[in-house]
């Protein structure tokens, strides 16, 4: 090794040299003039940041090639690095590292167009598609918020049924609205109109607990379904053939339900001891009948939502029997929603979230180069020290994937860090002889695990920026995150003997 590294320094030393010493002195400079950086509107961490993107890449490709790994394994690592350096400093748009990464592969050569661009070409493009496209209808249609109205006009007017309905509607909406934040931002007019018909105090435990409840209906559910988390779509992708044809449908929840009803459970109890219920006014019951009476009756849009949901649920639920790959079910969904013009032009263009479509996607092209490449065996082979302690035991694995996720979560945000998480695992899982689908899906609970304010999940900054923290007990609801954190490993743990029971072990 110690030969090898130095035969690489001594033939890549003027161009190490070179970004090395430029690095350094963007580093330099960013810390000498920080303060003033930062009077002109470029703070110092910014521009020690892209000295980190300069200096560490090129020691990674020295490295590497010192690791006797192949000059285009070592320039993709080296790619990587960047990436990775790219999100943990913030310096782009989430997006932009994975298409940096892809682009340049294919600048340089690295892998031939139909496995650089495989995962723009991938069936994932079509769930992903759909999915968005009838998640868009369901919510400019009025559809979901509708249906909100009727399930609290309907249901007792008591606290624990108010919060009730937050929840499962966050639920219904989890597996065709792939994405927290617009689960948030779906149930976030209806919790504030209850905040203010109830006449709920600012920073009670009456509010909290409602707001408690908003944010447990947008994320607990987002591990339990394949496309109630656009990271899972993507981590799908990962997997072997066979094992994405029995998870792609409703099997997913089949081999969830343990944690999924244990984490609904968690919070249930969680929810009246830590905050205990107090008198409330009624619900403002006139004002809501006087939203629906205005809506009218169902226009033909929200005919179109409901009927695409339910053909996408109903197929989802029966691929066993009919073998039509929800991808394909989704495109249909789609395909439907252009033809009668209930998904417009401008809805298409607006109304996806296109920035998370080519990152998820992205980042399919990313895992397939390394496979390519030989750097997922590669990987391998080098966490088989790190990881030996696992030893085929799932509880250690178990407890592999929690410490990982976490280390990840440090420093990249929840997406990332879950599809990076399941790519460091999965060669882990594969070599101690677990299924793939248990490393997916540890990566996707654990990375919904936040302690640390900068490190918070999509849904706590979503409801930190809109300053609802003002309105609720941002102290006691922190509380009642760190349960859940606490509860999402302890129903990990308790799945094992379901998972034994379906012969996933």
């Amino acid at each position: 090794m110690d030969s090898r590294f130095s035969e690489v320094m001594t033939a890549h030393w003027p161009v190490f040299a070179l970004l090395a010493g430029l690095a350094l002195v963007m580093t330099v400079i960013a810390l000498v003039r920080g303060r003033h950086t930062e009077e002109v509107g470029v703070p110092g961490g910014v521009i020690f940041g892209w000295g980190c993107v300069f200096a560490l890449p090129p020691a990674v490709y020295v490295l590497a090639l010192a690791s006797e790994l192949s000059v285009e394994s070592a320039i993709f690592s080296a790619l990587l690095a960047a990436a990775v350096l790219l999100w943990v400093f913030a310096l782009v748009e989430e997006f932009v590292p994975a298409l940096v990464a892809v682009v340049a592969a294919l600048f340089v050569g690295l892998a031939p167009v139909e496995v650089a661009l495989a995962g723009f070409s991938s069936p994932a493009l079509l769930l992903l598609l759909g999915v968005y496209a009838l998640s868009a209808v369901i919510s400019s249609s009025g559809l979901s918020y509708r249906l909100m109205l009727c399930l609290l006009l309907r249901l007792p007017d008591k606290p624990v049924w108010h919060q009730v309905t937050l929840l499962g509607t966050g639920y219904l909406l989890s597996p065709l609205m792939p994405s927290t934040n617009a689960r948030m931002s779906m149930l976030m007019p209806v919790f504030k109109d209850m905040a203010t018909g109830l006449k709920l105090p600012a920073r009670g435990p009456a509010l909290t607990a409602l707001l408690a409840a908003m944010f447990g209906g947008a994320l607990l559910f987002s591990p339990m379904m394949a496309t109630s988390k656009s990271s899972n779509i993507a981590a799908l992708n990962f997997l072997p053939p066979q094992v994405q044809a029995e998870f792609a449908g409703l099997f997913w929840l089949v081999a969830a339900g343990v944690a999924a009803l244990g984490m609904t459970v968690a919070h249930l109890l969680v929810i009246p001891r830590l905050f205990p219920a107090g008198p409330e006014a009624p619900l403002p019951r006139a004002h809501m009948e006087r939203q629906l009476s205005e809506m009218g009756p169902l226009k033909a849009t929200e005919w179109i939502a409901a009927a695409g949901f339910v053909f996408f649920l109903v197929g989802c639920a029966t691929v066993t029997w009919h073998h039509v790959k929800p991808s394909y079910l989704a495109g249909f969904v789609l395909l439907g929603l252009l033809l009668t013009g209930t998904l417009l032009r401008k809805d298409f263009q607006k109304q996806l979230d296109w920035p998370m479509i080519f990152f998820l996607l992205g980042m399919d092209s990313m895992m397939r180069i390394m496979d390519y490449l030989g750097l997922a065996q590669a990987l391998a082979r080098a966490s088989g020290e790190v990881y030996g302690f696992v030893d085929g035991q799932i509880a250690f694995f178990i407890v592999a994937s929690l410490l990982t996720s976490l280390a990840v979560r440090l420093v990249l945000p929840v997406t990332a860090g879950m599809l990076t998480s399941a790519i460091i695992l999965l060669p882990v899982a594969a070599a101690q002889g677990i299924n793939p689908w248990i490393c997916v899906f540890c990566a996707a609970i654990f990375s919904d695990i936040s302690f640390f304010r900068h490190q918070g999940t999509n849904g706590i900054m979503q409801i930190r920026a809109a300053g609802l923290f003002e309105l609720g007990d941002e102290r006691g609801f922190l509380r009642y995150n760190m349960w859940m954190n606490l509860a999402r490993v302890v129903f990990v743990f308790a799945s094992i003997p379901w998972w034994q029971w379906l012969g996933l072990l």
